[in-house]
């Protein structure tokens, strides 16, 4: 078996395991395949993403350069990098790659969602106004165009979770739909400073484990964020009942 071979196995054994949430083993895995065949702009990109979750954001941003290098049409490192900007708080670097992202499928309303989040930071004054005009090309064939309904105030949360329970026939599907849901509902409770509901609803879009979903791992770092913070709010509660 040769070298490119092996790593191929490695590889796909590493998103197997990636998508059962082990993710150490599909990280072994991972660079076991990269030592193999060093210009692997996939590994790259899974192993970014491994750092960027760990808070990693420099070897993060080092990783995600090099898929480009490798592979300059590498659209989903488009999105993971952005999110490593804007977890950091570079949003107009994160805007270009959000924005990049978005062009490459204009009807994907997970793309316009990112979007609108990180121009809720860089110009909020315009992010509403880019939203109503970005959902007019969407298509109706994701759910996530629904959520973008929702947060354009089109229909409500309880419309939201009916249309949801349309999906319920479908078990996987369905356990994918409240991934997404509960943690763009997450977020917007989060922008708005309601931190406890927004630990609930991160911690419902974990529920499912669909663990290869960005929902999924970006709803374990945010409440890994949060946790500093209700640790801080715990304490002053209890100082507050002991005056």
């Amino acid at each position: 078996m040769s070298n490119e071979e092996r790593a191929s196995l490695h590889f796909e054994r590493g998103v197997l395991y990636d998508s059962l949430g082990l993710w150490g083993l599909a990280r072994y895995d991972f660079t076991q395949a990269l030592a193999l065949q060093p210009k692997m702009a996939s590994v790259y990109n899974y192993l970014g993403l491994y750092l960027l979750l760990e808070e990693d954001y420099d070897g993060a941003l080092d990783a995600f350069n090099t898929v480009f290098e490798l592979d300059s049409g590498y659209d989903y490192t488009h999105l993971n990098r952005g999110l490593n900007f804007y977890y950091v708080g570079r949003y107009p670097l994160a805007q270009q790659d959000f924005l990049q992202f978005y062009q490459a499928n204009t009807k994907d309303p997970y793309r316009v969602l990112w979007l609108y989040l990180n121009e809720q930071k860089l110009k909020p004054q315009e992010a509403q106004t880019n939203l109503v005009e970005r959902a007019k090309g969407l298509s109706e064939d994701f759910w996530g165009t629904h959520i973008v309904q929702y947060y354009l105030g089109h229909i409500s949360v309880e419309e939201l979770q009916q249309r949801a329970s349309e999906f319920a026939e479908n078990s996987q599907q369905y356990a994918e739909i409240l991934t997404e849901t509960y943690f763009y509902l997450a977020k917007q409770k989060l922008n708005v400073g309601l931190v406890d509901e927004a630990a609930a609803l991160f911690k419902l879009a974990m529920a499912n484990q669909v663990y290869n979903f960005v929902e999924y791992r970006f709803a374990a770092f945010e409440l890994m964020k949060l946790k500093p913070v209700q640790t801080e709010d715990e304490k002053e509660e209890k100082s507050a009942v002991a005056k």
